[in-house]
């Protein structure tokens, strides 16, 4: 158990009031504290900024064992700067598990381990949901892992789903159910139409307005593309969600691939706009996969026939959609350089089946 002095030691580190000479044996591991504590001190050094010290601290760190990691986690007072410090140089599975599980540590850190960890502690990150209400970048990173497990995205994307798609719905049909009340209240002689005419004038053509918000004008185009590059991920998912055609079209590039798959779940996407998806050369392959694999799309011909010629469309996708193309596109596709060797070879071989 820590003494009253070693408290006062560890904290006058933490706070920076300690003098440099205090510093300069803490970054070597000098100074008389438990081993959870000597490595809190550290931890603190390193993340200070300067140079000098930082590389004697580098040092000390690769000395801890576990077991001191382990207590400088299980301590409440911990900080988010060296729960960071912690989290970028170890990698025991047990430390990690309790840094993640740890309410001290940051969104920041979270989101640089969600790209790295292995599939154990990816579960203990996504059980986590409030964080990552909180913080969905989180989630965002988690999708970059190349260790990804197939569970784990599965999990991500119902996760998406239920807390963002399925929050954006809900709140359409309350303001659906909204406007109904207000326009049977109004036909009613409850209140004037002109109580809203600060919110919205009325529009003469609904269809009219439609087209002109799914076709704007090439400036509008413009300044809308610019903003959204601006956006935070929640808001560009809103939009996603909600948006115009052009708006939706133009986030189904999106790196982010919370905000692509948003467009795809959207009520607004229609078969017209998934063929222009599926003809992107610029989107993920995740984007193309989930065209690919959702059957309601792949019974409609045009889209079969964008995903198929799409060099960006996965091979094990692209393989089991070939024998629906027509002869025409069949032909095409054969002479394509831009598709992979697999796909052009099976054309060709259909190909020579027709004209045998």
């Amino acid at each position: 158990m820590s003494t009253a002095p070693d408290l006062d030691l560890l904290a006058s580190i933490e706070r920076g009031e300690a003098p440099r000479r205090i510093l300069e044996f803490a970054a070597r591991g000098f100074v008389p504290l438990p081993p959870g504590e000597l490595v809190r001190a550290v931890s603190t050094v390193i993340a200070s900024g300067d140079e000098e010290l930082r590389a004697l601290g580098e040092d000390t760190f690769k000395t801890f064992d576990e077991m001191a990691l382990r207590d400088a986690i299980a301590s409440q007072a911990i900080r988010p700067e060296q729960l960071s410090v912690i989290a970028e140089r170890t990698e025991q599975v047990e430390v990690l598990e309790n840094l993640i599980r740890h309410k001290n540590v940051s969104d920041e850190t979270l989101s640089w381990l969600a790209e790295r960890i292995g599939p154990w502690l990816q579960d203990v990150l996504i059980t986590n949901q409030v964080r990552l209400i909180r913080a969905p970048v989180i989630v965002e990173r988690l999708f970059e892992n190349p260790h990804l497990s197939t569970d784990i995205r599965r999990r991500a994307d119902e996760f998406v789903e239920e807390f963002f798609l399925k929050r954006m719905r809900e709140e359409d049909e309350r303001e659906a159910a909204s406007a109904a009340l207000a326009a049977a209240a109004s036909e009613a002689g409850e209140f004037p139409v002109t109580a809203f005419d600060e919110e919205e004038a009325p529009v003469a053509d609904p269809r009219a307005a439609a087209a002109a918000a799914d076709d704007p004008s090439d400036s509008d185009i413009e300044g809308n593309l610019t903003k959204l590059s601006l956006l935070t991920v929640m808001q560009r998912i809103r939009i996603a969600y909600r948006g115009s055609r052009e708006e939706r079209l133009y986030l189904a590039r999106d790196p982010n691939r919370l905000v692509a798959m948003a467009v795809l779940r959207s009520p607004k996407a229609r078969e017209g706009d998934i063929e222009v998806i599926a003809n992107m050369k610029t989107v993920s392959d995740d984007v193309l996969r989930t065209i690919g694999l959702r059957r309601q799309w792949t019974r409609k011909y045009p889209i079969v026939a964008a995903l198929v010629k799409n060099p960006r469309t996965p091979i094990d996708v692209t393989l089991p959609l070939l024998p629906h193309l027509l002869p025409k596109d069949m032909r095409l596709l054969s002479k394509d350089r831009n598709v992979a060797d697999a796909v052009r070879n099976f054309a060709r071989r259909a190909v020579a089946r027709y004209e045998a």
